[in-house]
């Protein structure tokens, strides 16, 4: 999983750096059951409840928005047309939209990562300590958070550690 995870994280770091200036929207991989549970596993969120079919996984990067007095004032608006749609609080996490601007806060990394398994979010225990997870809402972990846990698991030199014993290789 070392080599799907390090283009993934990669990846989404090379957008939360160049936003709307990488063209890349969305990336999908194709797999099968084996490797959905193997990624869940791998990042310890594994429920021992084999993939059913048509089972995916999603990773979502958001960067959180500075708040302006329009966008403010905006949502205040949406909030008094949706008030009657809603019967519970919106989560702080819903501040949150996909990469748009930067966000002027430095308490919190700006940049998060949410994974989705079978649309249920996942709260990944790499991402649990605080300042790995967005507070309030663990199941966004920090871009940093993600981006180290993938290095714990990425081989360094892929040949000689990923190699069977005997074998000169791949």
């Amino acid at each position: 999983m070392g080599r799907l995870l390090d283009d993934l994280s990669r990846k989404m770091q090379h957008k939360a750096n160049n936003g709307a200036q990488d063209p890349l929207k969305v990336l999908i991989h194709s797999t099968h059951d084996t490797a959905l549970a193997a990624l869940c596993s791998t990042l310890d969120v594994f429920d021992e409840q084999w993939p059913a079919f048509t089972a995916s996984i999603t990773f979502e990067l958001f960067k959180k928005a500075a708040v302006t007095p329009q966008r403010a004032a905006d949502a205040s608006f949406s909030q008094i047309v949706l008030s009657n749609f809603k019967s519970r609080p919106v989560p702080e996490f819903c501040t949150l939209v996909p990469l748009k601007t930067v966000n002027t806060d430095l308490s919190h990394d700006a940049t998060d990562i949410r994974m989705r398994y079978q649309n249920k979010n996942m709260i990944l225990p790499a991402c649990a300590e605080k300042g790995k997870h967005l507070p309030g809402s663990p199941e966004f972990c920090t871009l940093a958070a993600f981006g180290e846990r993938v290095k714990e698991l990425t081989p360094t030199d892929f040949e000689s550690e990923c190699t069977p014993a005997g074998r000169f290789g791949i």
